[in-house]
């Protein structure tokens, strides 16, 4: 059974790892110093944590972190009539380990999000799903949206 809960700072060790497991499993990592990348993703997730615009959902098996999804709060510029202090999740950096998948984790990960976001009025949440997960994502009710315009840097 795993515990699911909000990371901590003493999670950011085994999330910067997760980070490169990730990467290694979907691009590879050939060439990149893994050293160098934890450093830059420890700062990173330190900082993350720290600002009160980044949480993070975890599952804990068996001692160790096995998945987590994070959250990125979005301030949005005050409207009249509206909350104080609007914004928007993004909902990103998806994962679970290999030897944890299709036991439900990311579905109660979700779920505490989902929970979290609506008892902090997130107005909505959005992200950009892989091929592979898009179904995942139906199942739990997001929906596609053609109302994003994106812009890419040649």
């Amino acid at each position: 059974m795993a515990v699911i809960r909000l990371a901590d700072p003493n999670d950011i060790d085994a999330l910067a790892q997760m980070r490169w497991d990730y990467s290694v499993e979907e691009t590879g990592t050939q060439g990149l110093d893994r050293e160098e990348f934890l450093r830059t993703c420890t700062g990173f997730l330190e900082k993350a944590l720290g600002s009160g615009n980044w949480f993070i959902w975890v599952a804990e098996a068996e001692g160790r972190l096995v998945s987590h999804m994070y959250l990125q709060l979005i301030h949005k510029v005050p409207r009249p009539g509206k909350s104080p202090d609007p914004y928007f999740g993004y909902v990103t950096n998806v994962y679970t380990r290999p030897g944890y998948r299709s036991r439900g984790l990311g579905g109660q990960i979700h779920q505490a999000m989902e929970g979290w976001s609506k008892e902090h009025e997130v107005e909505f949440l959005v992200l950009w799903p892989s091929e592979a997960s898009g179904a995942f994502y139906e199942r739990h009710g997001f929906v596609p949206s053609q109302e994003a315009l994106e812009k890419h840097w040649e």
